[in-house]
C-alpha cells in the first residue's frame, strides 16, 4: 500500500513546496522600493546624496515629507463623531 502522499501526487514536489512554503525568503515590497528611490531623488536635489550617511538622509526625508511631527507618534485616536 502506498503512503497518501504518492497517492495524491508527487511526493518529493509537495515535500517540495512545502519546505518554501515554511522557509519563504523576506522580499522587498512595491512600495518600499517607491519609498527609496523618491527619497534618493529627493536628497539629490537637496545635495545630500551621496556625502552624507544613510540614516541622515532618512531622517531628514521624513521630516522634509512631514512623516515626523512633533507630539505626534501615528497612534493618536481620532474621534470623527465630532
Amino acid at each position: 500500500m502506498q503512503p497518501w502522499i504518492q497517492q495524491t501526487r508527487n511526493g518529493f514536489e509537495m515535500a517540495e513546496e512545502e519546505i518554501n512554503r515554511l522557509e519563504a525568503l523576506p522580499v522587498q515590497g512595491e512600495q518600499s522600493c517607491m519609498v527609496q528611490t523618491d527619497m534618493k531623488k529627493w536628497n539629490q536635489k537637496e545635495g545630500n546624496w551621496p556625502q552624507m550617511a544613510y540614516r541622515n538622509m532618512i531622517v531628514l526625508h521624513a521630516i522634509g515629507r512631514g512623516w515626523l511631527q512633533p507630539n505626534f507618534t501615528g497612534m493618536e485616536l481620532i474621534d470623527e463623531t465630532i
